[in-house]
């Protein structure tokens, strides 16, 4: 069992290591064994996202162009989100950008101009190496254009080092060897299903005969297994979630991982106070916590097998 700020996490299935670094500087660890055209900028006043609009949460980033502002229902895509979310980094801190539909193509801008069609099409993450206003929008097929948004991302302190490849040499991928991941979705034990799906990223391009085969960023199905609400008397929260397949180069490569997050408990919180004076609590204990996956927990995951390398 590994303890970590606000999570507890369980392995589950058997693996020879763990995930020991940080994603971007700001994850939380996993362990286990186991539009048309937007044209130019538009006076509509950023506002940032909230549930109001009907939007995803992210701290920092804003709306700067919603075509679409006001309709009750649009069908439209909803918008990328940047990982991590808009603040200061460290030089080179690499950004992705990721959608929850795997069909969405994502334009975005850096220099300031409003992104269209035409702007640069996400395809690896963007390295900041100085003050960077990213813009981006999604485009999903049958959907209109997601609102564009915006984070600003300031450089400081020293320069990180990118996450080693996993590199491979032969004619086979080998059961057994670890891939790193991070989380790109928020999920509650309070509102998730059985069955539910979201996803993780690579956290590492991972090289086949000095071929990067499948690029950091690209997205692991996961599928929740089993949840479990808080309940009273301090019963914390349970998400359990599999991954399924990584498809990289004409190869599906099964994944071996699986996880359980359990929420901090509130017994040992109040046991683990240093003045217990201060701690009044009468009658049953309050409700516990809910287990909460947020974007950028790293986890290690492993294949399923061994899989013939496609020529």
């Amino acid at each position: 069992m590994k303890t970590v700020p606000l999570v507890v996490c369980f392995a589950v299935v058997a693996i020879a290591r763990t995930a020991s670094a940080q994603a971007f500087g700001e994850s939380i660890q996993l362990s286990q064994p186991s539009v048309s055209r937007a044209g130019a900028a538009t006076a509509v006043p950023p506002s940032p996202l909230n549930a109001r609009s009907g939007l995803p949460q992210q701290t920092g980033v804003q709306v700067v162009n919603d075509a679409y502002r006001g309709q009750a229902d649009c069908h439209c895509a909803q918008p990328p989100t940047f990982l991590p979310g808009p603040k200061e980094v460290a030089p080179g801190t690499p950004v992705l950008l990721t959608h929850p539909d795997p069909n969405a193509v994502i334009y975005y801008t850096t220099d300031g101009w409003t992104p269209t069609e035409l702007s640069s099409k996400y395809v690896t993450p963007i390295n900041i190496n100085s003050n960077t206003r990213i813009q981006a929008f999604a485009v999903v097929p049958g959907k209109a254009p997601s609102p564009i948004v915006a984070g600003s991302f300031t450089v400081s302190g020293a320069p990180i080092p990118p996450p080693a490849d996993a590199s491979i040499s032969g004619a086979t991928l080998p059961k057994g060897t670890p891939l790193r991941l991070q989380t790109g979705n928020r999920v509650s034990s309070a509102t998730a299903n059985v069955g539910d799906h979201f996803y993780v990223l690579l956290d590492q391009n991972l090289v086949v005969n000095g071929k990067a085969i499948a690029p950091r960023g690209m997205s692991v199905d996961a599928v929740i297994t089993s949840v479990k609400q808080a309940g009273q008397n301090g019963r914390s929260g349970v998400i359990v979630f599999r991954l399924t397949a990584l498809n990289a180069h004409g190869m599906t490569i099964p994944l071996d991982g699986q996880f359980e997050l359990v929420a901090p408990d509130i017994g040992a919180q109040l046991n683990h106070l240093a003045d217990t004076t201060w701690v009044r609590v009468s009658g049953p204990m309050p409700p516990g916590n809910e287990a909460k996956i947020e974007p950028g927990m790293l986890l290690t995951a492993s294949i399923a097998q061994d899989v013939p390398v496609s020529q």
